[in-house]
């Protein structure tokens, strides 16, 4: 065995030096064969970097503006907390918090320093860890804590550290409305939530409600903090999706749990079928694409070993084992690939930095119109390497039936 490895070894060295000197020696032709293949590749390389590229963007902005992956619960109802539990384990779920109604629950607010503005009607939600709302690895509010929306803080002239009150209107027939006073722990960014809002603990949520809802007395609510009953059940959700398909599977989730969502997913759905039509548009571009150059490519190996057969048996003849002729289109096809692939991303980055200056001041991107990952070059050279591989094979076999005898019968 030690004695046949060298003389593969050779063979093969052979064999590689003749398929280069014939690729070298049909310059033309070779030549013809890599603008050809950089030709298919570098449309298709384009097409990928503006679906990457755009969706990316897309998606990016869509994800920023937790409102468009919102599934709203569309009727009130008594939601067990272990399906909130159960929600917020998926990972199709961004945040889930419970929700004392369907719509908002609404306060004024005011500071507590004597004159200090009252922005009436302040968006009252429940929030936690993971709230599309607050910054990143921010800490939820506690009982008595609040996060402020831009615009709340705005008005009233608060900044974290302050303290806050929130004000419910009196009840029919009774002179004193409650309050309820908090410490800001922080203010939402500008333009992460448009609304005049505030992000509370859930105790306190439910306790404005249930003084709203005239299940507890009082005008002073601070007493009360901390010691309501714990809930198992609740009327309502507050729900995000972590992406646009997780959020298409919660719809089918909580409906075939009998929760009705009434999901507004327009911009969702809108990016979905975006990336429907791109991908379905490369898919059919490349496959055919691919085929065809496939068989073109096939014809032209098998077409070149039929014009060499003579040079080939002599070489039979001469020594050269069956297999390592048969590398030789295999070999010349595994060059041209490998001209043609580096050729078509050369290209490719020219053209893909003409498309970012030219297109992209006005598709307002906040990134480049075309990109492409390591993963997707990877790819586009595994996809040029076995389309030429493949169609080395017909011309593999035409070899393995040159036999040396043709050699001496041709002569």
């Amino acid at each position: 065995m030690g004695n046949h490895l060298p003389t593969r070894m050779t063979h093969l060295g052979l064999t590689l030096r003749l398929a280069l000197a014939d690729l070298r020696f049909e310059r033309v032709a070779s030549l013809c064969q890599i603008i050809g293949l950089a030709a298919l590749l570098v449309p298709l390389l384009i097409l990928l970097g503006i679906k990457n590229g755009v969706l990316t963007d897309r998606t990016t902005a869509l994800l920023q503006n937790p409102e468009s992956l919102r599934l709203t619960i569309a009727r009130t109802a008594a939601y067990p907390r272990a399906l909130i539990d159960s929600l917020s384990g998926d990972p199709d779920v961004r945040f889930v918090a419970p929700h004392p109604v369907v719509l908002a629950v609404v306060s004024d607010f005011a500071g507590t320093a004597p004159g200090a503005p009252v922005v009436p009607r302040v968006s009252l939600l429940a929030t936690g860890l993971g709230d599309p709302y607050l910054p990143a690895d921010s800490a939820a509010p506690g009982p008595g804590e609040v996060w402020l929306s831009a615009s709340l803080a705005g008005g009233l002239g608060a900044s974290p550290g302050d303290r806050v009150t929130a004000l419910m209107p009196p009840k029919s027939g009774e002179p004193d409305g409650g309050a309820l006073d908090f410490t800001v722990a922080g203010v939402i960014p500008a333009g992460t939530w448009g609304r005049v809002g505030a992000l509370l603990n859930e105790a306190d949520l439910f306790l404005i409600q249930d003084w709203t809802d005239g299940h507890v007395q009082g005008a002073d609510l601070d007493p009360l903090r901390g010691n309501t009953t714990p809930r198992e059940t609740f009327p309502s959700i507050r729900l995000y999706a972590a992406s646009v398909p997780a959020a298409f599977r919660l719809v089918d989730r909580l409906a075939a749990e009998g929760v009705p969502v009434g999901a507004s997913l327009e911009e969702a759905r809108a990016l979905a079928d975006l990336d429907h039509a791109l991908t379905s548009s490369f898919r059919v571009v490349a496959g055919v694409g691919l085929v065809g150059y496939a068989a073109a490519f096939a014809a032209s190996l098998w077409n070149n070993i039929g014009r060499k057969r003579r040079a080939i048996s002599l070489l039979r003849l001469g020594g050269l084992g069956r297999a390592p002729a048969a590398l030789l289109p295999v070999l010349q096809a595994a060059g041209i690939a490998t001209l043609g692939w580096g050729t078509a991303l050369l290209t490719y980055a020219a053209g893909a930095h003409l498309l970012n200056a030219t297109l992209g001041p006005s598709l307002d991107l906040d990134g480049p119109v075309t990109r492409l990952g390591p993963s997707d070059i990877a790819a586009s050279a595994t996809a040029a390497m076995a389309v030429a591989l493949a169609a080395s094979v017909w011309a593999a076999i035409a070899v393995t039936r040159i036999t040396p005898q043709q050699g001496i019968d041709d002569g």
